[in-house]
């Protein structure tokens, strides 16, 4: 399988680790970026990819569009396509657009930037002339870097902010708490590593647990206690309304 990856940018970087990482060789991953050639030659020398400067297409597998989403459209219509697995990671775009202008089907994803480590999220929207074969070779691909969940128009604007975006809005909390424990005497370093293990756990065991969050936090909030009194903190600022504003905001289309 040779994949062609379009794009230098942080997500592209994210999924060619994670894919390495899996087991996927170096040599048959093929990256280009017409903006940045001083980025991607970094990022050829760091992984041991190949890169290109002319992009032919038929030679490859699987394509995945990493650019700028403005970019996608005006891409593809440069370029004749036949049976390749073509992938768009843009935000906002749709396979019905894509698919106006090819005959290959095409599968949009949402995957997130700890795919890096191979504990992403991603969201596939398969369009209407994707074949069954490409949908398992698009969501074994996507597998190697974490966990899949099949998305279409009404859902991916919402697995985009759940999952795309949450890793900046979960940076944000830990940012908030890490001068408090800087404050009491640790290092930054050993504040974010603390914070962080954390709430790595934390996310472990809601992966393996089914009941609702609301016993979860009960197993860990006697009342009157350290935890409960945090929460209550919490709640009185309104953190539930904030992160539904946030991820509504986030999953906006008409912007």
């Amino acid at each position: 399988m040779n994949i062609l990856m379009i794009g230098a940018g942080s997500m592209s970087e994210a999924l060619v680790k994670g894919w390495i990482d899996s087991g996927i060789s170096p040599q048959t991953i093929t990256m280009t970026n017409r903006a940045d050639r001083a980025r991607l030659f970094a990022l050829a020398e760091q992984y041991g990819v190949r890169t290109t400067t002319d992009e032919q297409i038929d030679r490859f597998d699987v394509i995945v569009l990493a650019m700028q989403p403005d970019g996608v459209l005006e891409y593809i219509k440069q370029h004749r396509w036949t049976d390749q697995l073509l992938i768009s990671v843009a935000a906002h775009i749709t396979p019905v657009e894509i698919e106006a202008h090819v005959t290959c089907g095409a599968v949009c994803a949402m995957p997130n930037t700890p795919v890096a480590f191979r504990t992403g999220m991603t969201g596939l929207w398969f369009g209407d002339h994707v074949s069954d074969i490409k949908k398992r070779q698009a969501t074994t691909l996507f597998e190697r870097v974490g966990e899949t969940v099949e998305t279409d128009a009404s859902t991916m604007p919402y697995l985009m902010a759940a999952a795309g975006c949450s890793p900046a809005f979960f940076y944000e909390i830990v940012g908030a708490m890490t001068p408090v424990l800087t404050k009491a005497g640790f290092n930054e370093s050993a504040a974010r590593r603390i914070i962080a293990q954390a709430m790595k756990g934390s996310a472990e065991l809601l992966l393996h647990e089914e009941r609702p969050t609301a016993e979860l936090i009960q197993d860990v909030a006697a009342p009157g206690g350290p935890t409960d009194r945090g929460v209550h903190v919490l709640r009185e600022h309104q953190l539930a309304e904030a992160m539904h504003a946030a991820l509504m905001e986030s999953a906006r289309e008409d912007v």
